[in-house]
This record gives C-alpha cells, sequence and structure tokens, in this order.
C-alpha cells in the first residue's frame, strides 16, 4: 500500500506561514484531512490547517520543539469527530531537511496517541524547510511508511514524490525534452490521467497524452463505435463499427507502443463501481456531451481534489451554413467556479438526460427538450483542436510556460472569429462548489454522496448535496 498527500494552494500556504511565524524558530502545525482508500493507494486529503497556538508552545526554539498536550488532544477529539486522518507538520528553519534524531524518538509517541484516539485511521508527519516540502511518512501498526507523493493544487499542478526515478528516458521523446526538460518528461511518466468520453475531443485528448509520454491512462466510456465516428476518432476505421469505445482506445494506445500502461473501463460513469476508479487518477479530462456524467466529475474534483479539465465543442450550422463554431476548455477544481456556476450544466439537463428515450422524444416534440433532438455537428479539426487546447492547459498547470500571470480557469474559442477568451468567473454564492465542507472529504457511506442504483437515473443531487 502506497501513500500519497493531496494539498491545495491556499491550503499550502496557509501552512507555511503558520510553521515559519517565527523567523528562525521551529513551529508546527496539524492537518486534517479526509481519505481516498484504493486497492494500492491511501490518499491523505488536506481538508484543513490549524497551527499551533502560540500559548501551546512549551519550547520552540531553532533546532528544538515541545508542544502542550492539550494542543494535540484538542486535535484528537476534532479528528475523531469527523474520522478524519491527522498528519503532524513542524518546520526546520535552517536544516536540517530530514527527519532529526529527536523527531525519531518523539514523534511515534505522538502518533500512537493520534492512533488510540482516532483509531482505524492512518495518521503521520511532515517536516519543512522555508519553502520546501522536504519529506512525509505514515505511522501504521507501529512502524513507518514513507510518504510517496505530495500534490499540491491549484493555478499549478505540483507534485511531490519522494521515490527515485531512475529509469532512463526513451530517446524518442528527445524533441519534448528539449522543449520543457526531463524533469517534465519523467513527471508525464509518472502521471495518472483519466479521460471520460471516447469520441471528438477524448480520441484526441488520449493520443496527444500518449504520445507526450504519460505513464498511465485510465479510459471511460460505454459507448459502442458506430461507422460515422471515424470521421473524428483516432486510431479507428469503419469496420470497427460495433466495438466498445474503450476497447477501441485501449487496442489503439497498445499499438503505439510508447509505454503507457492503458486501463479501459466499458462503462459509463454513472455506474458506480466504474466512477470508483477515477479516485485513482492524478488528473481528468472530461470528454463528455452528456451533463449527468458532468455533474460526477464535479462532485469528484471537490471531494477529492483532484482536477478536472473538461471541454466542449459546438457548430451551429442552420440549413447547412455555418454560423458559428465555438470550443470551451475549463478546468474544475475547489475554489474555482464549477460547471453548475456557469450554467454548462444544470440539475433540470441532468434530469431530461435521465428519461427514458420514449420520454426523451415526447418532451423533444413538444419542444421542452430541444437539447434532445438530434445529433450535434462534428468536425475533426475543431474537435482536435479543443483537445489540443486542454492538453495546452494541463501542460501550462504543470510548467507554467504560459507566465505566472496567467490564471484563468477557462478558455472560450470562437473559430469563425479567430478568436481565444479566457476568464475567472468567481464561484456564485451557495452553489455547490461553494460548501468547504465538501472539499478533501473523500470516501463517504455513499460515493460522492449521491444515490447510486445499477446506473444513475435521477442525481439532481448533484448540484443541491
Amino acid at each position: 500500500m502506497s501513500y500519497s498527500l493531496t494539498i491545495l494552494e491556499e491550503h499550502r500556504a496557509a501552512l507555511d506561514q503558520s510553521v515559519f511565524s517565527c523567523r528562525g524558530l521551529e513551529g508546527a502545525a496539524y492537518l486534517l484531512c479526509g481519505r481516498s482508500v484504493t486497492a494500492n493507494e491511501t490518499r491523505l486529503l488536506v481538508r484543513e490547517v490549524i497551527p499551533v497556538s502560540q500559548e501551546h508552545y512549551l519550547v520552540r526554539r531553532p533546532n528544538r520543539l515541545s508542544i502542550d498536550s492539550s494542543s494535540y488532544s484538542a486535535i484528537a477529539k476534532r479528528a475523531r469527530a469527523t474520522d478524519a486522518s491527522i498528519i503532524f507538520v513542524h518546520g526546520h528553519p535552517s536544516g536540517p531537511p530530514d527527519y532529526s534524531e529527536q523527531d525519531d524518538l518523539e514523534e511515534p509517541k505522538l502518533l500512537e496517541f493520534f492512533t488510540s484516539r482516532v483509531s482505524g485511521a492512518p495518521h503521520g508527519s511532515l517536516v519543512l524547510t522555508p519553502r520546501k516540502l522536504e519529506n512525509g511518512r505514515m505511522w501504521k501498526q507501529d512502524r513507518w511508511s514513507q510518504l510517496d507523493r505530495i500534490r499540491v493544487i491549484g493555478n499549478r499542478f505540483r507534485f511531490f514524490d519522494f521515490l527515485p526515478d531512475e529509469i532512463p528516458l526513451p530517446d524518442f521523446f528527445d524533441r519534448q525534452v528539449r522543449a520543457f526538460g526531463p524533469d517534465i518528461q519523467r513527471l508525464l511518466r509518472r502521471l495518472h490521467i483519466g479521460v471520460v468520453g471516447l469520441g471528438g475531443t477524448g480520441s484526441p485528448t488520449v493520443e496527444q497524452l500518449v504520445r507526450l509520454g504519460v505513464g498511465i491512462i485510465s479510459v471511460f466510456d460505454g459507448g459502442t463505435f458506430e461507422s460515422s465516428n471515424a470521421t473524428r476518432t483516432y486510431g479507428s476505421s469503419i469496420i470497427n463499427d460495433g466495438v466498445n469505445k474503450a476497447d477501441l482506445s485501449s487496442a489503439h494506445v497498445a499499438n503505439i507502443e510508447m509505454g503507457t500502461i492503458v486501463n479501459g473501463y466499458t462503462s459509463h460513469i454513472t455506474d458506480e463501481a466504474t466512477a470508483r476508479h477515477l479516485r485513482e487518477c492524478d488528473i481528468v479530462f472530461s470528454c463528455t456531451d452528456k451533463q449527468a456524467p458532468r455533474g460526477i466529475l464535479v462532485q469528484l474534483a471537490l471531494q477529492y481534489l483532484i482536477p478536472v479539465i473538461d471541454m466542449g465543442v459546438k457548430i451551429d450550422a442552420p440549413d447547412n451554413i455555418i454560423r458559428g463554431i465555438d470550443g470551451r476548455v475549463t478546468t474544475i477544481l475547489p475554489g474555482e467556479a464549477c460547471l453548475f456556476c456557469r450554467e454548462r450544466i444544470s440539475a433540470s439537463g441532468i434530469q431530461l438526460e435521465s428519461l427514458s428515450p420514449e420520454e426523451q422524444r415526447t418532451r423533444a416534440d413538444e419542444g421542452y427538450a430541444p437539447q434532445l433532438e438530434t445529433a450535434e455537428p462534428a468536425v475533426i479539426a475543431f474537435t482536435t483542436a479543443v483537445a489540443s487546447q486542454a492538453v495546452s492547459e494541463l501542460l501550462n498547470r504543470l510548467t507554467g510556460f504560459m507566465g505566472s500571470e496567467r490564471n484563468s480557469s477557462e478558455v472560450l474559442m470562437s473559430f469563425v472569429h479567430s478568436e481565444i477568451r479566457r476568464n475567472r468567473t468567481p464561484p456564485v454564492q451557495g452553489c455547490v462548489c461553494t460548501q468547504r465542507d465538501l472539499w478533501g472529504c473523500g470516501d463517504q457511506r455513499d460515493f460522492l454522496g449521491l444515490f447510486w442504483p445499477e446506473a444513475i437515473t435521477n442525481i439532481d443531487l448533484v448540484a443541491q448535496s
């Protein structure tokens, strides 16, 4: 079992401020964390940063720290109330950049205390030097386990891995290494990225992620390929009619032979067992044209701190005359306006999708559901361009190549007018994405706080829970 920790940029900044509040002196704070437990990984999801109060320091020196027991007793009580994991964080203002002998002596006692108060939850510690996360470890069954990865999510996506990556980079990545350097190429190899929907935007997204060198890609689509999809689906041909899209994508990735591991899921993410695999991803691309799965992905971004990059293309061509071709790329994470805020999806739209085909046709005939009437136009040049913009957004979040001032969360593309606009719309007060108690809550009795029958038929709760 590997352990990792995910923290938002705002919490990371608060942590530095708390631990190094007195220049040159050691300081400490606690992280209360939700959890995501999958077959191979336990993720700690930071929900709250709690500084050690000044009055609780018994000793605070450049190389020594002692804290009153009332401090960690109160933290244990708060953690027990929500079954949260506790990460004890302390700083070494002038080094060493690792745990000291005194840390090794004292921390097991503290972690045993937390374990006795909040049993069944893993607890751990972090050591910081100014502006750097130096190391982390988890205490479980009377021994330490290395914290393998720390993710810092915000304007930039930063990944700190504590296991060495000594595998040489293949020569065929040379041109990319010349652009971004070897460290980014190694990071891409260590990422696990999900792609939901494998049509006009999902297919080129997978294609580009593979050729960038992403290590693991999980593809999700319960639909079957139709010959009309061949005009915009990479790695397909008209003879693939009737093949599941995830199987088709998986086979194509394997044929490229660039080292990417692909996991294919042949059900829609409205199936709970399928959706649970999204927790294994570091980042998810939303390439579906349905509102219900988009609502699920909004909740995933909030509750599991997994960034979602959502995209869409719309061609307005009444009577086969193009009036407009528009693309959109929206990055969803806590603190940013979600798809409900932006009115890209709605509870009523999700409800319409839940109707039977017969009910949908009746509503469409009556003019109550025009978006369900016919298949939308799609052209490979525009679907691929939007996918490329989405992948570029990922690369910017990883590298910052677009500049430090670039902080937009949505890109709007008008192909007819050759325009690209950006925005960072604030969340709408009262929207689900403003409910901070959901941020990083992780695994619950009901996955994502939703009711999951064999397939979700009505998920109004996505917008209201």
